[in-house]
């Protein structure tokens, strides 16, 4: 019976402990409970898919912009067939549209370190050659990060507009306050019905046209400021906030060649500003592809990799050369 009795009270004893220290981990910070408890009263809720305008089973989870630590939703662009710069502009590409609609892209030979004696705690490494997806200019251009005009230069891209031609384009305004209106990229100038793309103003307001469309863009192209601007006849979207269009587009073919830098028909107007890139579509084509390069006689243009010709000022004085592109 003693032994019975001692044994009990063995059971309880070590069940007290148990629970002291139990007791006594929740009154230690450093302590796995502790640390255990807090962190499961934190735990991030993973919301319900189908987020209004995303669609269920097509979106990543992200995390919100202010930073609470929320997770959120972004929607994912699949069918090439379908785009939509007002509903899609904003989503991440998947790899079958990608491929779908890009073909032929060029590539480049490059290497790479592969660990050669993973067991041995990679002492040894070979060098494996592979094949990335880039445009290397011709040895006798090199590419530049932009090149600046000065106001009085301008390059005529060759493509005539219709309503179905789109553009992409990074710029940076330059022009100093008071500066007469300025274009980025022109087609017919102030012709109805025609493509009149991304006109800058000195007061930051900007008058733009696409087939008849029009909008008064106010509080854009703050100078010194990178803008990257997509602009079709669904809308216009610039550093990724979209601005759609409302009426329909006029059906029209131009009359001139969209200019680059500045020149119109009707009135002479120039830019001052940092060029990186333009990209021009037409019936969501790739047509153009400009990049900004100098040649070896250090002529400065932008190098087409489209078409592969190197196009330069049909204004007058000379382009400034940015950096060179790493």
């Amino acid at each position: 019976m003693l032994k019975k009795i001692l044994l009990a009270l063995m059971f309880v004893i070590t069940a007290i402990t148990n629970v002291t220290h139990a007791e006594d981990d929740m009154k230690t910070v450093a302590s796995k409970a502790y640390v255990d408890t807090k962190i499961e009263t934190k735990q991030l809720k993973i919301p319900a898919a189908n987020t209004p305008g995303v669609g269920a089973g097509e979106t990543v989870m992200t995390y919100t912009a202010t930073g609470n630590g929320q997770i959120g939703e972004r929607g994912l662009y699949s069918d090439i067939s379908s785009y939509n710069a007002s509903t899609d502009g904003d989503k991440l590409i998947t790899a079958s549209a990608l491929n779908a609609t890009f073909t032929n892209l060029p590539t480049t030979p490059t290497t790479k370190l592969e660990c050669a004696n993973q067991a041995d705690g990679c002492t040894l490494w070979t060098i494996v050659d592979q094949t990335a997806y880039a445009y290397k200019l011709p040895d006798e251009y090199t590419r530049l990060e932009y090149i600046e005009s000065t106001g009085t230069q301008y390059i005529d891209t060759g493509v005539y507009p219709t309503n179905n031609t789109a553009i992409d384009v990074k710029f940076v305004n330059i022009a100093p306050q008071g500066e007469s209106t300025t274009r980025v990229v022109i087609g017919d100038g102030y012709q109805s019905g025609r493509l009149y793309l991304l006109s800058i103003t000195a007061v930051s307001n900007s008058n733009v046209v696409i087939g008849g469309l029009s909008k008064i863009l106010s509080s854009y192209w703050t100078r010194n400021t990178p803008f990257t601007v997509h602009m079709d006849t669904n809308g216009i979207n610039i550093n990724n906030s979209i601005i759609n269009w409302t009426g329909t587009a006029t059906t029209f073919t131009g009359t001139r060649p969209l200019t680059m830098f500045g020149v119109t028909d009707a009135q002479t107007r120039y830019a001052m500003i940092k060029m990186y890139y333009l990209k021009i579509t037409a019936n969501g084509e790739l047509v153009r592809d400009f990049i900004p390069a100098k040649d070896s006689n250090n002529v400065i243009g932008m190098y087409d990799t489209v078409s592969g010709t190197f196009f330069t000022n049909q204004g007058t004085g000379d382009f400034v050369a940015g950096p060179i592109a790493n």
